[in-house]
């Protein structure tokens, strides 16, 4: 263990040079990406300031007019937000919680996270180790790629702001003052953009020491699954069974629901005003797939990983680069044919400008679930994945379009399940999931001798991937296996894989 002496070689730790994700910072010898990104945003940041001196002067006349205005209606728009924030993510988020509101900016503090104090010379630091396990030093880069990429998906949403729904939902609460409104924070939001990168790392690491200069902040709150009733759930779970063979539908079950229970995680989010409000919100739906990313590791390995890269400071260059990664990120998403021929047919059948964005957030949204499941199999290979999608080298559509294909056929199957929740007798009963749990070497071992081996949960797996395949002979031969009780953990797994874990897939 290499205890940090000072607050300067902490800010050090937090850097993400020498991150092998990153072009240029493997070792390559080519110009990093990180210089290259730095120039081009110091060219932008001037260009800003000279367009938009006044309003950098005047940012927080800007701040203090849009508190003004939104003064009495904060409770309206926290509900707007949720509103907003759902309609774009749509059914990824049927089993999350949203709790999000705006607040005075003294209470934004209250919920930041501790981080080193320095007084006198003095600093309370963590301590940080030195890592000689390769394995875990691809963890830690891995996980400040995907932190980075998180804190940028929040910073651009701007455009989600600017949505009819917004728009509307403004115009209902404020009346005449809505257009000021929305400029204000449009305005607001522009400069904030130039102040992440135009601020010396020095004043906002003392903002950081001091806990003062935050607009917003977010976090997961997950439930304490001890406090559930399990004897309810195992009576539901019963219910569930008697009713499969009855031929009745486990989608339409009054008993299923009591199964949701099992799915407890709230996003919390507070902001100052409603455009933070909107990033806070969108960077902690983000934050369920990188917690997704610690899943192959030990409690004690998520507890290093975690300890070198979760602190305030890692948040400066985060802000830095996190607008311009998460764009580079996702270019070969925007770029893909089919993508872009499914955003042509919407606005063909002129679809709204929700819906429109709502395809290309969830889209996003599963395409990084891809990439963290690939790290999460093997970090070394996603930071090579990663290099080369920052890298723009010619072999980023042979990696990216079939992890693509993947999330179209996502939510192509996530419409049908919908579309069989609303109406059965209209889907007609044929609802085509993914093999998740790769069923289909399940299913071959049951058919070979020994199959009565399986165990009750590897069983009511089966009856439940075969009833949603439309199999109901396969569901009624195993369920003549299925002679004891059934297994409650196998429903609050289906549970958590078809209404939440699209990213597992």
């Amino acid at each position: 263990m290499q205890k940090v002496s000072n607050f300067s070689e902490f800010l050090g730790e937090a850097s993400l040079r020498g991150n092998v994700g990153i072009p240029g910072e493997e070792g390559s010898g080519r110009e990093s990406w990180l210089d290259k990104i730095a120039r081009s945003s110091d060219a932008n940041a001037r260009a800003f300031a000279q367009q938009n001196r006044h309003d950098i002067m005047n940012f927080m006349g800007l701040v203090m007019r849009a508190q003004s205005l939104q003064r009495g209606k904060e409770e309206e728009l926290s509900k707007l937000a949720e509103k907003g924030v759902r309609e774009v993510f749509g059914t990824l988020l049927d089993d999350v919680e949203l709790d999000l509101k705006i607040v005075n900016p003294d209470e934004v503090g209250e919920v930041l996270r501790p981080t080193p104090t320095c007084e006198d010379g003095n600093c309370e630091i963590p301590e940080l180790e030195e890592m000689t396990d390769q394995r875990l030093i691809d963890e830690v880069q891995k996980r400040k790629i995907l932190r980075t990429v998180q804190q940028g998906k929040g910073l651009n949403t701007k455009a989600i702001l600017n949505l009819s729904i917004f728009k509307d939902g403004i115009e209902e609460i404020f009346g005449a003052d809505a257009p000021e409104y929305l400029r204000t924070l449009n305005k607001i939001a522009n400069v904030a953009q130039f102040f992440d990168w135009d601020v010396p790392e020095e004043m906002r690491a003392g903002m950081v020491q001091s806990r003062t200069g935050f607009s917003g902040a977010s976090s997961l709150e997950f439930g304490d699954d001890e406090d559930k009733d399990l004897e309810k759930k195992q009576k539901s779970a019963e219910e569930i069974l008697a009713d499969l063979e009855n031929g009745e539908d486990i989608p339409n079950n009054d008993a299923a629901e009591e199964l949701l229970d099992g799915v407890d995680v709230t996003v919390k989010a507070v902001g100052v005003d409603l455009s933070v409000l909107i990033h806070e919100a969108v960077k902690g739906i983000y934050m369920l797939v990188t917690q997704y990313s610690l899943e192959a590791l030990t409690e004690e390995e998520a507890e290093r990983v975690l300890m070198n890269t979760d602190t305030l400071m890692d948040e400066l260059q985060e802000f830095k680069f996190g607008r311009q990664m998460e764009r580079a990120l996702f270019k070969p998403v925007s770029e893909n044919e089919r993508v872009k021929e499914a955003i042509e047919n919407m606005l063909r059948y002129d679809a709204s400008d929700v819906e429109i964005t709502a395809f290309q957030e969830q889209v996003q949204f599963l395409f990084f679930g891809k990439i963290v499941a690939i790290g999460n199999e093997n970090p070394a290979q996603m930071l090579e994945i990663v290099n080369e999608i920052l890298s723009e080298s010619d072999r980023v559509a042979d990696v990216c379009d079939p992890l693509i294909d993947e999330v179209l056929a996502d939510l192509e199957a996530e419409s049908e399940y919908q579309s069989y929740l609303a109406d059965p007798g209209k889907a007609g009963g044929d609802l085509e999931v993914d093999d998740v749990d790769d069923m289909d070497d399940i299913i071959q071992t049951m058919s070979e001798p020994g199959e009565t081996q399986m165990s009750r949960e590897e069983i009511t797996d089966a009856i439940i991937d075969a009833y949603q395949r439309g199999d109901m002979d396969e569901v009624k031969r195993l369920e003549s296996m299925l002679k004891e009780s059934v297994d409650l953990s196998s429903f609050e797994a289906f549970v958590i894989r078809e209404r939440k874990g699209f990213f597992n897939r």
